[in-house]
């Protein structure tokens, strides 16, 4: 089919994509991702015409986008903390609510030489938008995925942050074997239960990294072994921050004895609880 100018091409494409909450907007970038163009390139197009190869592109792109692929996926990238990141079917999407990981960490009274630990990095967007924000901080990244940590390596050198390793590791035991410790370890780590994984929406279900959302048949095993290990790398005084699921405060709080503060809860932009903050005292 032949359009008029990219106008046309923009709002036919929308059209098609009416099922999305913000139709105009996946357009826009899927049309930028098909051309290599920035936003402002795609808005002074817009009375131009269409290549060929532009909407032989782009109609792929929308048809994976139909049959369910994220749009984050088909970009290539996701912006976090106001940064961009390049994501990959071997890593999960970061949500807009991880980000109160970022500002309850920021929040914290810490030295102004922190050692930080973020547990199951990802593509690395709480370790380094915490690095950016901290720049005297020393920031370290772990995952059990190497090809993760490449990737969050990656991310690290695009965004230009240097306060900061890459260590693989199952949790945290490559630190405990070290006898390393910090004054702050942050995770967003698996939650999920088995049964529930099912109910997920079909886009989380059946194009994001299972590993990443799944902890086994409770939801609660790594946030379980998380808490038993943190308290072997915590400096005194230090904090232990991490993303939670919907009704599964009460379970977790029942983790914490008597070494540790009482936990704080910070609901998330729903009003649900959603991170969780404790100490051990110092």
């Amino acid at each position: 089919m032949r359009y008029k100018n990219l106008d046309q091409l923009f709002r036919q494409t929308a059209g098609k994509l009416s099922l999305s909450s913000c139709p105009f907007l996946e357009a826009r970038l899927l049309i930028q991702k098909a051309a290599g163009w920035e936003e402002s390139e795609f808005f002074r197009r817009l009375d131009s015409p269409v290549s060929t190869g532009l909407a032989r592109k782009l109609a792929r792109l929308v048809e994976k986008r139909q049959s369910g692929w994220p749009v984050a996926y088909l970009l290539g990238r996701k912006e976090f903390w106001s940064l961009p990141f390049r994501v990959n079917r071997l890593v999960l999407i970061p949500r807009p609510e991880t980000e109160l990981l970022v500002e309850k960490v920021l929040s914290l009274p810490l030295p102004e030489r922190p050692r930080i630990l973020d547990v199951g990095t990802g593509c690395g967007n709480i370790a380094i938008s915490l690095a950016r924000e901290r720049p005297r901080a020393r920031v370290v990244a772990s995952d059990l995925s190497r090809r993760a940590l490449a990737l969050a390596a990656w991310n690290a050198r695009n965004i230009g942050v240097k306060n900061i390793s890459f260590v693989q590791s199952d949790l945290l035991l490559h630190f405990i074997e070290r006898k390393q410790k910090f004054e702050v370890i942050v995770s967003n780590p698996p939650y999920v239960s088995a049964a529930d994984w099912e109910k997920l929406d079909r886009p989380v279900r059946d194009f994001e990294p299972r590993r990443a959302l799944v902890a086994g048949p409770t939801g609660l095993e790594a946030i379980r072994k998380l808490v038993g290990q943190s308290w072997l790398c915590l400096k005194p005084g230090g904090f232990l921050v991490f993303e939670f699921g919907a009704g599964q405060e009460s379970e977790i709080r029942q983790l914490f004895d008597r070494r540790w503060s009482e936990p704080e809860i910070l609901n998330d932009y729903s009003g649900l609880p959603r991170v969780m903050t404790v100490q051990k005292p110092g």
